[in-house]
């Protein structure tokens, strides 16, 4: 009973702090990915970046001028197509483990937008970042490194099933839970391009590319 009281809050604490650090680590890489984005950005051209706007929301001519309505479906487009990645690496025996790859080139996107308006605009351009499109950023940021996460820790989970330890946890119940949590960050995803939405109908009267 002693070992009982002792021990089991300490393995959730571990538990938790895990998870935790797990979850810093996958942001780290989005961070990363954001730096080697503002320095390729500074050299980018326009034309690169209309091409690009489907993915990374680089085009800032349109989302200057566009409804909110569009504004809201592009930006949820765009998360989506990262959290579907996301999803499928989760499913497979190995994905999970390349999972690190889709906050990476998300950062990417976001840094090569603010490296390529840094340089051609200036601090105008920061200020276009910062008030437009870094909130529903920093939340969509959050989303997608979670969701990475989570796409390791079922990829690990899968993999155990073939191992030769006994299997503690129902394999559907462990898919329950992660349909289940990446439904929750589906719906993170709408409430940043809603705040994307919202940001854009506030701010953007202000930037004139």
């Amino acid at each position: 009973m002693k070992n009982i009281i002792f021990s089991s809050p300490f393995k959730l604490r571990n538990y938790g702090s895990g998870k935790n650090i797990g979850l810093i680590i996958f942001c780290a890489v989005l961070f990363t990915g954001i730096i080697f984005g503002a320095v390729s950005g500074r050299n980018a051209d326009g034309d690169l970046m209309k091409r690009l706007d489907f993915i990374f929301q680089t085009n800032y001519h349109i989302r200057c001028s566009q409804g909110l309505l569009s504004a809201f479906v592009s930006s949820f487009g765009s998360a989506v197509i990262f959290l579907m990645i996301i999803f499928l690496l989760g499913l497979s025996l190995w994905g999970g483990f390349f999972s690190w790859t889709v906050p990476f080139f998300k950062g990417y996107g976001y840094g090569l937008s603010v490296g390529y308006l840094y340089g051609l605009y200036g601090f105008y351009g920061v200020g276009y970042n910062l008030l437009i499109v870094l909130p529903g950023m920093f939340i969509s940021s959050i989303v997608i490194s979670k969701a990475a996460q989570e796409a390791m820790i079922n990829s690990v989970k899968i993999i155990n099933l073939f191992g030769k330890n006994e299997v503690r946890d129902d394999p559907h119940i462990q898919m329950k839970k992660y349909l289940k949590m990446m439904f929750v960050l589906l719906i993170l995803c709408t409430v940043s391009s809603l705040i994307d939405m919202l940001f854009a109908m506030c701010f953007s009267w202000i930037f004139k590319f």
